[in-house]
């Protein structure tokens, strides 16, 4: 008589569990609400808050300055508080503080209130935004985390198209900025606290799960997370490249926070120059939200790839805008271009850490490369914003592409530096 035959579960590796789903859409959810409102509508608010408070719109801008400070500064103990402290705390307390802020500007009347905002909100977003979910989707996923860091962080670009439609259909309709604050403070924590609280855990082994794609068929057992330690990663030249690399892409992707600036100067057109600004900010999200998808796809195949194709966005975005200033559709093919490098700093920076460096000590080493870059770009909001009205934007467009340059040098040097890294990985 034949041996009975006996069915054999599915291996971990070949299927996804409700939990790693749960993980993506938290993903989703926190860069859709706390992350897009935070950093991709605020240029919006630029021109508008300004005027009203009588402020120069570089006064303005310096509250975003006061938040990437706050993120250099808290970063190093950021790295440190996730790799230690339960996830579902520290998400959550990060996501009422991004509220917090977005309430403090609902009732400011003097701009050192929006500093005040961005000290609450930057001690919020070093979380959410730069860390959480890298570290998360690392965890979770052991093949296409470069996808689905793409996708997750696509929805700060689909949050800012979102969100920056609602902006223009409510300030048309006469709702001004503290009303609209007030709205942006409630978004943020609908958008968050029910999936940070419920939804996710640190990793797969608190609920008896694998990485996603974990292979166990050749020893049998779940294999260590292998990279360099902090320690061996910050003696190797590579991750101050990195650093200075992601911090010039930092400064450079804020040059579309300037689009609507850019639209209000324009002369002798006969559109309304308002909307239009409006209009190229929502469709620079709507290319930044399928251009992360995009990278992060290229990226898990060839790094190569996804950083030349980023350059070539961003140079062609910058100078459609620029060459385009009399023209709708070139304006707006521009904005929608320049969206795709928008995306390398959420996507690229990751996955560049992760492909040089490995997973072994990934928060914290990722932390120390978000401080650096986050300290590089802390005055880029300012820096942009004074370029704009004191020497015009076409000075902004040819020092964004002398930067865009600096960008695939640096991260050119990381990519050719992987192999030798990669061969000093330990357990």
């Amino acid at each position: 008589m034949s041996a009975p035959t006996v069915s054999r579960p599915a291996s971990p590796s070949t299927r996804l569990s409700v939990r790693h789903l749960l993980i993506i859409v938290t993903g989703c959810m926190l860069t859709l609400g706390c992350s897009a409102l935070a950093f991709s509508t605020w240029g919006l608010f630029q021109p508008l808050v300004a005027e009203k408070l009588g402020v120069t719109q570089a006064q303005f801008a310096g509250y975003v300055t006061v938040m990437y400070l706050t993120m250099t500064a808290l970063s190093p103990l950021a790295g440190k508080i996730l790799q230690n402290t339960d996830v579902r705390l520290v998400l959550s307390v990060a996501a009422l503080l991004v509220a917090g802020g977005f309430l403090i500007m609902s009732v400011a009347t003097t701009i050192w209130l929006f500093y005040l905002a961005g000290v609450v909100m930057g001690s919020g977003t070093i979380f959410i935004l730069w860390l959480a979910v890298p570290t998360l989707i690392n965890r979770w996923f052991a093949k296409q985390a470069g996808l689905i860091i793409g996708i997750c962080m696509a929805f700060t670009g689909v949050g800012g198209a979102l969100w920056s439609a609602v902006f223009t259909v409510l300030t048309t309709s006469g709702v001004d900025f503290h009303g609209l604050y007030r709205l942006w403070a409630l978004i943020a924590v609908l958008t968050s606290l029910p999936f940070t609280l419920f939804a996710v855990r640190d990793r797969p082994s608190d609920v008896g799960l694998l990485p996603y794609g974990t292979d166990l068929r050749a020893t049998g057992t779940t294999p260590p997370a292998r990279g360099l330690t902090a320690a061996q990663a910050m003696r190797s030249p590579v991750f101050y490249v990195l650093c200075l690399g992601a911090g010039v892409i930092n400064i450079a992707v804020l040059i579309a926070m300037q689009f609507p600036a850019y639209a209000k100067s324009l002369t002798g057109v006969s559109w309304d120059r308002v909307v239009v600004g409006g209009v190229m900010s929502t469709l620079m999200m709507t290319g930044q939200a399928i251009g992360k998808v995009t990278i992060g796809l290229v990226a898990d195949r060839s790094p190569r790839g996804a950083l030349l194709f980023a350059v070539s966005a961003a140079v062609a975005g910058v100078l459609l805008c620029w060459l385009g200033a009399g023209s709708l559709p070139l304006l707006y093919t521009g904005a929608f271009i320049f969206g795709f490098f928008y995306a390398t700093a959420l996507v690229l920076v990751p996955v560049l850490a992760r492909t040089v460096f490995g997973v072994r000590e990934y928060p914290i080493i990722y932390s120390r490369v978000s401080m650096v870059f986050n300290l590089i770009a802390a005055f880029a909001s300012v820096f942009w914003a004074s370029l704009g009205s004191t020497f015009g934007f076409a000075a902004v467009f040819v020092v964004g592409l002398a930067l865009i340059g600096v960008v695939l040098v640096t991260c050119g040097y990381v990519v050719r530096s992987a192999g030798s890294l990669q061969a000093r990985w330990n357990e």
